[in-house]
């Protein structure tokens, strides 16, 4: 099983730095899932929730405010204006 490297950066610090299975993002061209491999991407992150997924773990969610992110082949790089962790709910 491939992983990603996702970081996630604001102004006033790193909010994460590890590894993830996907990544969801919410992206200006619509929520965008992000595996390892994905084809190279940039684009504009809107206001929404970031969900970075790992096996056997709860999702790690952040409620997000604008910015970019960048996909490269294992990486996922997120430049984020302000981010607030929020708790997931069980579905």
């Amino acid at each position: 099983m491939a992983l990603l490297r996702v970081k996630i950066i604001t102004p006033k610090e790193i909010a994460y730095d590890g590894t993830a299975l996907a990544v969801t993002v919410p992206a200006e061209i619509g929520e965008m899932q992000v595996y390892q491999g994905h084809i190279p991407v940039l684009a504009r992150v809107v206001q929404g929730i970031i969900r970075i997924e790992n096996p056997g773990v709860a999702p790690v969610c952040f409620k997000a405010d604008e910015g970019f992110f960048r996909v490269t082949q294992d990486e996922v790089s997120l430049l984020i204006d302000t981010i607030q962790p929020v708790q997931t709910v069980s579905a």
